[in-house]
């Protein structure tokens, strides 16, 4: 199981706990801002979970990105997918610049060839 946001989920319990403890969760004054701040976290544990579930974080494969630098064939260079640098490497000549679409990952690199728009 993977916990996708543990601050929020230590506050949550916490503040829970000190209303108990403390006795606190009948005096409206405090239970209503602490039960809102739990309502909010809750809500937001809860979306992290749902909107990353059904991604895959670890399939760069199809994804579409730019050449940074120039990659000779065999060779590695870097490219930017996504806002993040990766180093690549190609069978075919690639210039700076130049649009790539990953086929495939070895190790940390990425295996890319250059993306040819259509238009139509």
């Amino acid at each position: 199981m993977v916990v996708h946001d543990p601050v929020s989920i230590i506050i949550i319990v916490v503040v829970i706990l000190a209303l108990i403890l403390t006795g606190q969760y009948a005096n409206p004054i405090v239970a209503i801002p602490s039960l809102a701040l739990v309502g909010f976290l809750l809500y937001r544990v809860v979306n992290v979970i749902w909107t990353t579930r059904r991604r895959n974080l670890y399939t760069y494969e199809g994804k579409i990105g730019r050449a940074v630098d120039d990659i000779s064939p065999g060779k590695e260079g870097y490219v930017l997918i996504e806002g993040e640098y990766w180093r690549a490497i190609s069978n075919e000549p690639i210039s700076k610049g130049d649009e790539v679409i990953v086929i495939g990952m070895q190790n940390l690199k990425l295996i890319v060839k250059k993306y040819i728009r259509v238009r139509g």
